[in-house]
């Protein structure tokens, strides 16, 4: 019960502002400190501008007074992920390391466009009447056939459940196991299919199977030697355990600073550099210093405008390499330097793209909420398509998350789940009237 109280009251504006300050504060001392020390050599210097520093804690401000701080609806969750997963980190690297002004308010352009189209009222979405057993269906039949597939491919024979041997795998199985369609539905397997069902299972208290989503997950890291793999089920039962009791958006800043202040003292004490190096390097500063990396290389050359997907057919696409090798190359690391829609968007139409790719997320936000309205807890919702989602905020152009990632995948899953039924705060199914298919 008293638990319970504590939960509540991390819902206040007030405890919110307190842990984004604290993630703000902290995400600094470890990038003077630790980033710019330790890998100064892979470009993230330490170049502190005093009137920068202030204008990005104005923005850091501002973007604070006009985000939820708790969980009312599925974007509520991906717009604050956003925002301290990615905007926060870039407003940091950018006032230490002294970057480009112009290139840092054409993300801000896309962002608030998010933030602008995500809002409104929701969109008149039919449900299907046996949608739910349609989904079981799909999850269950699209796990097993990814992993009978890995284990008839020969993905076997590259099982290793070692971390730090994964790089030592990772492209062989990789030729092995993503053949043709198999390397989306691999994809969608780990992505959606198993977060899916073990949120479905949690929220329906079938323990069992949510035991077996978990190995089955193990099982999929093993073979394919991707360690986010082994990690989504633990994110997913995370915000069961949170969600299910508070809706507290302060979880977000909060635990973040928990991770980078960890990579920080075990770099400080035990000279450890490994963990913050993929826990506040790679997940934080990497995706903030390449998107200026993306804004510089392409304010001085071609646009894309979409011919390494969607126009392919239409328009040449300009360059020998594809994007992220491109981007790889011209920093001289032989990388795939993958990078937010919140970059890809300028490589392909400069600043038109910027707008196209703000307005099309936030819509995509508000779709994803239109959804996920009716027949399931907002959390779920929240879980099933937050790992896919992640891809596009982080590390993903907007094409490419839809497809391979698996967004489209989420979507689909969605609209199956939707009912006639409102899900009140308790769990309990409320009848409602809604259109039905």
């Amino acid at each position: 019960m008293k638990t319970s109280r504590i939960l509540v009251k991390l819902e206040s504006r007030v405890w919110y502002i307190t842990f984004a300050v604290m993630f703000r504060i902290i995400l600094e001392i470890a990038y003077t400190n630790f980033v710019a020390t330790a890998f100064e050599y892979e470009g993230f210097i330490y170049k502190l501008d005093i009137f920068k520093y202030l204008e990005s804690w104005l923005i850091f401000v501002i973007l604070l007074y006009f985000s939820p701080f708790v969980l009312k609806k599925a974007s509520d969750y991906l717009v604050v992920y956003m925002l301290f997963a990615f905007v926060v980190p870039l407003l940091v690297y950018y006032a230490l390391s002294n970057a480009d002004r112009v290139h840092l308010y054409l993300v801000l352009t896309s962002v608030v466009f998010v933030y602008l189209f995500r809002s409104g009222r929701l969109l008149r979405v039919p449900y299907f009447r046996f949608g739910i057993k349609l989904v079981y269906g799909l999850l269950v039949i699209g796990s097993a056939t990814v992993t009978a597939w890995m284990i008839a491919s020969g993905g076997l024979k590259f099982f290793n459940l070692d971390l730090t041997r994964v790089y030592d795998f990772r492209r062989e199985v990789g030729d092995v196991i993503n053949q043709g369609l198999m390397a989306y539905l691999n994809v969608w397997a780990t992505k959606v299919f198993g977060p899916v069902l073990l949120a479905l299972s949690l929220w329906r208290k079938n323990y069992i199977i949510a035991f077996l989503v978990f190995l089955l997950h193990v099982l999929w890291f093993a073979i394919s030697s991707h360690k986010s793999v082994l990690f989504y089920p633990f994110l997913v039962t995370f915000l069961w355990m949170w969600f299910s009791r508070s809706r507290a958006l302060s979880l977000i800043p909060a635990g973040m600073s928990f991770v980078v202040l960890g990579g920080y003292l075990s770099y400080i004490f035990i000279e450890d550099i490994l963990f913050g190096s993929l826990f506040i390097r790679r997940v934080f500063f990497v995706p903030s210093y390449l998107t200026f990396v993306y804004y510089e290389f392409f304010s001085k050359n071609d646009f894309v405008y979409w011919s390494n997907s969607i126009l392919s057919n239409f328009i040449r696409y300009p360059y020998d390499l594809n994007t992220a090798v491109l981007i790889g190359d011209y920093l001289d690391t032989e990388s795939h330097a993958n990078n937010s829609f919140l970059s890809t968007g300028y490589m392909h139409a400069g600043f038109f793209g910027v707008i196209i790719y703000g307005i099309l997320v936030g819509l995509l936000f508000r779709l994803i909420d239109s959804l996920a309205a009716r027949g399931i807890p907002v959390w779920v919702a929240v879980a099933s398509i937050i790992v896919p989602a992640q891809s596009l905020i982080i590390s993903a152009d907007l094409p490419t998350a839809l497809l391979t990632h698996g967004i489209g995948a989420s979507l689909v899953v969605l609209f199956l789940l939707r009912s006639a039924s409102h899900v009140n705060e308790g769990g309990m199914q409320v009848k409602c009237t809604s259109q039905r298919l």
